[in-house]
């Protein structure tokens, strides 16, 4: 009976630690400390102070830094006039007694951790909302969501204080929001070991104290202040407006509707559903059918959210105003922001008018100094003005279409896809056509050449078909890098469905298409017909651009599945010495719809004879959904060159087509040798050796010259 009751003591014991761990942890309460001499500062530094991006940084309180003069600071705007170095070594020192403690202070003797997360790197973003209290992490505290602080309204309790035995880093869409009866900026602390680093368009909250240094990106906003004691505070264009010691407002944003029918259109505001969404959840009101001025207001919390529109058929929109040209746009507490979706009907076709579609793509190769881009080249069909990468309805003339640019008497202009080499379409009758334009620049002969980037997208409507009739479309588009060198500058420019939002890929925010990262973007529009969207995609790296052309079909009001097909192209090599050389370009060609394609034919217009290699897999020359076929073809290039591949496929008397592009530069500049007697060959193994042997045997001569002198 003894063991018995013995046992059980250990059974309760062991049962109340195991609820005392499960059970959920009280946060304690914190307490803000007093700044004292560094009380007034919203930027403070121990070792200098830069603002080097576009626009002009904007600080609320006084400015210290150890090291920056008047010149430095003139791309600001304070009020009054920055401290001088002795006084901010004063506030320095105020800096560092409340980084440290022991009393009045955010260090862990001043204020014990509440909640410790035992992960290596804590984010912030999913493991919220958080109460008042002191949180810890081991390493880095990482914000790239929405980091919410759930305040009671109560200034002497609503304080968080945050330790990060590492780094701070806020990536992607971060920002740190108020949430219950508000909360107080001020009252926001952020003990950082190391950095604090903060990428673009992000909206902060807080009391930043970092031993090292602390970095924003372009337009971030910070309500509070950014102290970094050994180290400098870099700014690119920013707003630190604190911090404030009041509650949180909320902020307004307001949606405008325009519609402009000046090419027989009928819609109206109305007809257009609008939403606004926080990392993809719509907010309360939305989505609303579109108003024209004043528009439709929404009360939100200090985010960055993203608009976007349903739209109708036959008119392209456009942003303007407080968002950016895909939706996006930032609310600040107490600001009201406005947003205006224009929307412009297209030129209408006639009925029994044959009309093609023209779509111009430019590409550019900046690989000897040239420095022009996509812009530096106005583009014309039958001399009507029309953007890279746009599609426009013509009626067909007599004669065909002719595409024409303004030159550049530093490039020289070639012609390939749907253009002969004048530019000249000779197609017609209710078909689409592809024009690429490559623009190469004449200059500084190069020794080593620049790796040109490639980029693919797919594009994949959802649903391929509406039988019924009229109705909702999403289109997802899939942006690869498959080349060899991140891209920057990455564009999608759609002909009859936008914004194009970007939804996932940039996993680390650089706002470059890495060779690791898939870049997913949507766009959602209303088709009233029978419709074939087109997107063209486009990046740059080392000067040159990449562009890949995607297409898609949604039949309206017939039960017929339309087919997909896409293709790849990658060459090797990328790059080759002067004289150039052989490449082969490996084709890969897919079915991302749902129907079986017949008769699957591919071409090049600069490689040829394309041989399949593999992929058919059940011998039925038919190209399945699950399938890959492979093909190669091999060509000697002497100069850098774009080639285009086409590939089709046919299914329930439809046809897809797709294209792939990709550039392989040639370097210009052959390094002339003295004439020795010797062939040393370009590319030669044998003479790249005999010219090692060659200055081998010129350098020892000196050499031994040199001895015998010394010992003279």
């Amino acid at each position: 009976m003894l063991n018995f009751y013995k046992n059980l003591k250990v059974i309760i014991l062991v049962i109340t630690f195991a609820i005392g761990i499960i059970s959920p942890l009280t946060v304690l309460a914190a307490t803000s400390p007093s700044l004292g001499a560094a009380d007034s500062y919203s930027i403070l530094s121990g070792a200098g102070i830069t603002n080097g991006g576009a626009g002009t940084t904007t600080i609320s309180g006084d400015l210290g830094g150890s090291s920056y003069t008047d010149d430095g600071i003139t791309v600001f705007t304070i009020p009054g006039n920055p401290h001088d170095s002795a006084f901010s070594a004063s506030a320095l020192a105020a800096q560092l007694a409340v980084y440290n403690g022991p009393s009045n202070g955010i260090d862990s003797t001043s204020q014990p951790c509440t909640v410790t997360y035992v992960a290596n790197d804590t984010e912030l973003s999913t493991v919220g909302p958080l109460d008042p209290g002191v949180y810890c992490s081991p390493r880095d505290f990482l914000l790239s969501g929405t980091v919410t602080l759930n305040g009671t309204g109560d200034p002497t309790t609503d304080v968080w204080i945050f330790r990060a035995e590492r780094d701070m880093v806020g990536t992607a869409t971060a920002n740190i929001i108020f949430s219950g009866t508000g909360g107080y900026a001020c009252n926001v602390w952020w003990r950082v070991a190391n950095d604090a680093t903060f990428t673009e368009n992000l909206a902060i909250v807080g009391n930043i104290l970092a031993h090292n240094s602390v970095t924003f990106g372009q337009s971030t906003t910070l309500n509070g202040r950014a102290f970094a004691y050994v180290a400098a505070v870099t700014m690119l264009g920013n707003t630190i407006s604190g911090p404030t010691c009041v509650a949180a407002a909320p902020g307004t944003l307001r949606i405008i509707k325009n519609v402009i029918n000046d090419n027989n259109g009928t819609s109206t505001a109305s007809a257009f559903n609008l939403h606004v969404k926080l990392l993809g959840s719509e907010v309360v009101g939305s989505p609303a059918v579109g108003v024209v001025s004043p528009g439709t207001s929404y009360s939100l919390t200090a985010a960055t959210y993203v608009v976007s529109e349903v739209g109708v058929s036959g008119y392209n929109a456009t942003f303007s105003g407080d968002c950016d040209a895909n939706g996006n746009v930032t609310v600040v507490s107490g600001v009201a922001k406005t947003c205006t979706i224009t929307n412009n009907d297209v030129v209408p076709q006639v009925t029994g008018q044959n009309y093609t579609t023209v779509n111009v793509v430019k590409t550019v190769i900046n690989d000897n100094g040239g420095t022009k881009v996509v812009a530096d080249f106005p583009l014309f069909v039958n001399g009507v003005l029309v953007q890279s990468g746009d599609s426009n309805s013509f009626a067909d003339p007599y004669g065909g279409f002719v595409v024409t640019e303004t030159q550049d008497p530093n490039y020289v202009g070639t012609f390939s896809g749907d253009c002969d080499a004048s530019g000249r379409q000779t197609s017609s009758g209710n078909s689409q056509m592809f024009c690429i334009l490559t623009n190469n620049d004449i200059g500084a002969s190069v020794v080593v050449p620049p790796v040109p980037p490639l980029i693919d997208v797919v594009k994949v409507p959802s649903p391929l078909a509406l039988p019924a009739g009229p109705g909702a479309v999403t289109y997802t588009y899939t942006v690869h890098n498959i080349g060899t060198v991140p891209m920057t500058d990455v564009t999608l420019v759609g002909d009859s469905c936008s914004p194009i939002v970007l939804i996932s890929g940039d996993t680390n925010a650089d706002n470059k298409l890495n060779v690791s990262e898939t870049w997913v973007h949507t766009c959602s529009t209303i088709l009233t017909q029978t419709h074939t969207n087109t997107v063209v995609a486009t990046g740059w790296a080392n000067g040159i651009s990449a562009t890949d052309i995607a297409s898609a079909l949604v039949v309206v009001g017939v039960p017929l599945v339309p087919p997909l097909i896409h293709i790849t192209k990658i060459p090797n090599p990328l790059t080759l010495r002067a004289g150039g050389g052989m490449v082969t370009y490996t084709k890969t060609v897919t079915n991302p719809g749902t129907v079986p394609l017949s008769n699957v034919k591919i071409s090049d217009d600069k490689c040829s004879p394309v041989k399949y290699i593999s992929g058919d897999t059940n011998n039925d020359a038919k190209l399945d959904p699950t399938e890959t076929w492979k093909y190669t073809c091999l060509a000697k290039l002497t100069k850098t060159t774009l080639n285009t591949a086409y590939v089709t496929g046919e299914a329930n008397g439809l046809t897809a087509r797709d294209f792939a592009l990709a550039t392989v530069v040639v370097a210009t500049f052959v390094p002339k040798l003295p004439n020795t007697g010797f062939n040393f060959g370009t590319g030669s193994i044998s003479g790249t050796i005999m010219l090692i042997l060659v200055i081998g045997l010129f350098i020892s001569t000196i050499l031994i010259v040199a001895l015998k002198k010394s010992r003279i």
